[in-house]
């Protein structure tokens, strides 16, 4: 529903949506490399179609059967994500990681932080629009709406912690009031 402003309201709101742009960004980064984390680590242990299969000998000697760049964990949980400002960086500083991410002379690839990147695209893009439409339309981090909330939580965060702290009183206290 379209909103009416005074001049000032609307130079006001401008100065919000302005303010939220800018950390829109860094926010949509940051949730972009979330979401191709933890895209990559789902996508170890499990066949893929672009993947050559494992050898026979290789499910054999694996533990778990037939589950492509999972013995241990230890190379999906390697995989972590960073942002500074608007670049993020999604990666492993395991050296397997980058063995199998590329191939070497011995182990074909088997990419599953850029092929992760790649299936995750479709839906960053539709995040990153949606976010950027509400804080347009004055629904971000510093809209009234927001604000009210923020307000909100903050009441029932004090009423709850009036309620434990008498939860937690000392009965005898109690009598003495």
């Amino acid at each position: 529903m379209p909103q009416e402003f005074s001049l000032l309201g609307f130079v006001t709101q401008l100065h919000t949506i302005d303010r939220d742009l800018h950390e829109v960004g860094p926010a949509i980064i940051a949730r972009a490399c979330e979401l191709v984390a933890r895209q990559a680590k789902r996508a170890i242990g499990k066949t893929h179609e672009l993947w050559p299969p494992l050898k026979p000998a290789t499910i054999a000697r694996k533990l778990r059967g037939n589950t492509p760049l999972l013995e241990t964990g230890e190379m999906r949980d390697s995989i972590e994500w960073t942002v500074h400002g608007l670049e993020g960086e999604v990666g492993s500083n395991n050296d397997k990681a980058v063995w199998h991410e590329l191939g070497t002379s011995h182990i074909p690839p088997r990419s599953f932080l850029a092929s992760s990147a790649i299936s995750m695209e479709g839906r960053i893009h539709e995040m990153a629009e949606r976010a950027v439409i509400a804080v347009l339309e004055g629904r971000g981090l510093h809209s009234a709406e927001m604000r009210e909330l923020i307000h909100l939580l903050r009441h029932a965060y004090q009423h709850v912690k009036e309620t434990i702290e008498d939860a937690l009183e000392d009965p005898d206290e109690k009598e003495r009031r």
